[in-house]
């Protein structure tokens, strides 16, 4: 690997989250490893539940991003690297603010970096851009990054164990369970040796549907994958959510399924 690399998957999140906002700011946090003086970044987040942009401004969830990290940690053994946001496309680099803003997190005397990723994303018409940088030493510097794999992760090793095998993910499972069940639904869970996990929910009233949550490798991070199986085609249909285009971590599973009258 390079001296810095990037999950595609961080590409992917950073690229849907600037679509969301194509005329004002956002962003979230950069995590990941670092190890003989190379930085992989694995996992990132949104902008959060309380926050505030716009066109030329991004004002992070700093409580919430918090528990992202707290989380992303206890799951992987991952630490904070940075900040990624979105700008207008005619400020492509950190500004003089986010120059300013990182060297005072750096002086920190508990985040222990010397640098601070900070890549600037933005929009030209549907594409996004992503510019890497870091800041240390009171300036931006232009790097140059590696796209990796998921895959490639999982094979050296840096994410060895699955969400839901470390005790705040069982927690987190075991009560989505609790509360599917709690609406009198049918529940079956599947581990799977990839790190997801496929949720299988059935209302005994209508046995011939059944609701399917596949969630992620870092849920509830990210959102679940959801559909709806019609047993009796074998088809699977895609389903309309607002609970999953504004998930975050509070949200639940059995809100989805509220939500779309399964209950």
């Amino acid at each position: 690997m390079n001296d810095y690399s990037i999950s595609q998957t961080v590409i992917a999140s950073m690229e849907v989250e600037c679509r969301r906002n194509p005329e004002n700011e956002t962003g979230g946090i950069l995590v990941g490893t670092r190890n003989k003086g190379r930085t992989l970044i694995t996992h990132c987040s949104g902008p959060g539940v309380i926050w505030s942009s716009s066109t030329h401004h991004f004002t992070k969830d700093t409580d919430y991003m918090q528990q992202v990290l707290n989380l992303l940690h206890e799951y992987f053994g991952v630490n904070y690297l940075g900040l990624w946001h979105k700008h207008p496309i005619e400020y492509p680099r950190p500004s003089e603010m986010d120059i300013v803003n990182a060297m005072a997190e750096i002086s920190e005397s508990n985040i222990g970096l010397e640098e601070l990723l900070t890549p600037v994303c933005f929009l030209i018409d549907d594409t996004v851009r992503i510019s890497p940088f870091v800041i240390r030493e009171r300036a931006a510097h232009s790097i140059n990054w590696e796209i990796v794999a998921d895959s490639h992760i999982a094979e050296i090793g840096v994410l060895e164990r699955n969400w839901y095998d470390s005790p705040v993910g069982r927690d987190r499972l075991q009560d989505e369970v609790r509360k599917l069940e709690n609406y009198k639904l049918e529940v079956v869970t599947n581990k799977g040796d990839d790190g997801r996990c496929r949720i299988r929910v059935t209302n005994k009233q209508r046995k011939g549907r059944e609701l399917v949550f596949l969630c992620p490798t870092d849920y509830p991070v990210s959102a679940p994958h959801t559909a709806i199986l019609d047993k009796a085609t074998g088809s699977y249909l895609p389903v309309l959510s607002q609970h999953l285009n504004e998930w975050n971590l509070y949200r639940t599973l059995s809100d989805i399924a509220a939500e779309l009258d399964f209950v």
